[in-house]
Order: C-alpha cells, then structure tokens, then sequence
C-alpha cells in the first residue's frame, strides 16, 4: 500500500549539505567567503580586513597570510633591532597578531565553527593541536551561518 504522503518535504537541490541544482563553484566566491587566493592577495586583503571578524577565509587565505606574517615579523624585528627603532618593531608585531586573531576566527567559521574556539589555544599543546586540525580542515561546501 502506498501513500502520496510524503512525511518531510523532499528538497530538489540535492539536500542538507549538498551543492545546490546549479552547481557550487568555490572559485566564485569573494574573499571574505573563502574564496581561495594567491599570496600577494592573501596578505593584502588581510590587512585590508584586519578587525574583520565576520565571514569566512580560506585554507589557501589563512596559510599564505600565515606565512606572510612570520615573514613580515622577521624583517620588522631586524629592522627594529638594527636601528633601535623598538616601538616601531612593537607596531608591526600588534598589527600582524591582530590581523592574524582575525584570519584565525575567520578560518574556524569557514570549516563551520565558532570563532571562540580561538581560545581554546591557550591550552599548551592539546589547544594548539587542536587549532592546527580545525585550520586544516576543508571549509563546509556551500553557504554556513558564519557568511558575510
């Protein structure tokens, strides 16, 4: 015996989780929707969005700002202790780590979760492992509560 009665509505995209009829193409999507980008991008738009700490970002945003940051703390420490310039020095490091607390909170809403989880880093070893995992992790496909 069969019913017309269906007890959920069937979803013609494919349902939860899956990309919608028309496709979900991630190369599309903007930076502060974790689209992917190049290095020179990653860094400029990171400091563009320094106290951005709404949206998502990218693997690809996340690890070359990253990189980016260690390298821009090195040439502003040797510059800052060859000519004694340690307040400029002092400058660069606060900008770089507000820049990068606002990347991380942005990476952890791209794999679907919540930026608070930043905090759990300050737990040695176990919370820094745990950060490395969740920034690793591929962001969720499609649309999340945490899009700009």
């Amino acid at each position: 015996m069969s019913s017309a009665y269906q007890p959920y509505p069937q979803d013609p995209s494919g349902g939860y989780g899956q990309p919608p009829q028309g496709g979900w193409d991630p190369s599309q999507r903007g930076y502060l929707q974790g689209g992917p980008v190049g290095f020179g991008e990653a860094i400029s738009e990171g400091f563009k969005n320094i106290v951005t700490f709404h949206g998502r970002a990218s693997r690809s945003a996340f690890w070359w700002f990253f990189i980016g940051a260690i390298i821009i703390d090195l040439i502003g420490g040797i510059i800052g202790t060859a000519t004694h310039a340690v307040a400029i020095q002092y400058i660069i490091y606060a900008l770089v780590a507000i820049g990068t607390v606002s990347l991380s909170v942005r990476r952890l809403h791209d794999s679907g979760k919540s930026g608070f989880w930043w905090l759990i880093g300050f737990i040695p070893l176990i919370g820094t492992i745990t950060l490395i995992v969740f920034y690793c992790l591929s962001g969720t496909p499609g649309p999340n509560k945490y899009d700009a």
